[in-house]
């Protein structure tokens, strides 16, 4: 696994709008450029806050970016990378720092709803869930990527949507014994129990860095740290194998990370 590290490669892809760049750190290949990473995510319904660090930047690349522009963030090693998120630019600003120029890009994960106008909007007697969240989010421009309910609830009485459009939709998701959160990005609402199969198995061999530590928080699961492994993201399904553990988990939270020298992934499961 130490050779790997030598083979990491991040790609930083940004849309303006009118403009797109791509910045991209590969082998230590010269001409690429350092960027480091810092990249939560979680089955919370709040989108995580991320931020890439670029040294030297070109003036021509750097204005290219711009508040509100889209970025996605792509990392692994050759032959084996994937997304890790993508989301809007919230805030970039550039530094000397010695001899470098430091570019920073804050950015949140996927699209922050939160800003959407109230919906007002009363269904008949009998309409289900699904048809009352999907109808919410075309009025308030909500784009979900999946809906899977586990239970698709009646409101026999009718319903009465009033307020910010995504808390009434958490309400109703929560009706439904569901959950809502982004994955890579995408929102996704289903239960909290569902996931994807990645079809991947961690050990010492693939990337598992140390033995897994018992977690007994408000849940009950395992953390440990990888190296940086594109396919953990949240509600992954993967199998974990070590002196420690053996078996088959739901991701919960995690932090994919490099910081110039480590290039790893922090994740609790359940």
């Amino acid at each position: 696994m130490t050779q790997m590290l030598w083979m990491r490669e991040i790609y930083v892809h940004i849309n303006n709008g009118s403009e797109y760049a791509t910045i991209h750190e590969k082998n230590e290949a010269s001409g690429s450029l350092k960027i480091n990473f810092s990249i939560p995510f979680s089955d919370e319904p709040k989108p995580a806050e991320c931020e890439v660090v670029i040294y030297n930047l070109s003036r021509n690349s750097s204005n290219k970016i711009k508040k509100g522009s889209t970025i996605s963030v792509t990392a692994g090693y050759q032959g084996d990378k994937g997304l890790l998120s993508q989301g809007k630019v919230t805030k970039v600003s550039t530094v000397p720092s010695g001899v470098d120029k430091i570019t920073t890009i804050k950015f949140s994960e996927g699209v922050d709803y939160s800003d959407k106008k109230d919906v007002n909007i009363t269904f008949k007697k009998g309409t289900s869930a699904k048809s009352i969240i999907q109808r919410i989010a075309t009025k308030a421009g909500i784009k979900i990527y999946q809906i899977k309910l586990p239970t698709n609830k009646i409101y026999k009485s009718g319903y009465t949507a009033d307020g910010d459009a995504l808390s009434v939709i958490e309400e109703i998701v929560n009706d439904c014994k569901a959950a809502i959160y982004y994955r890579r990005g995408n929102l996704i609402i289903r239960s909290i129990k569902s996931g994807d199969d990645e079809r991947f198995t961690l050990n010492s061999n693939t990337g598992l860095i140390s033995s897994p530590e018992r977690l007994e928080n408000d849940y009950s699961g395992w953390s440990f740290q990888s190296l940086l492994q594109h396919r953990i993201a949240t509600a992954s399904i993967i199998t974990l194998k070590s002196k420690t553990v053996n078996g088959t988990f739901r991701v919960k939270n995690g932090m994919h990370n490099y910081d110039g020298s480590t290039f790893t992934t922090q994740c609790e499961v359940v």
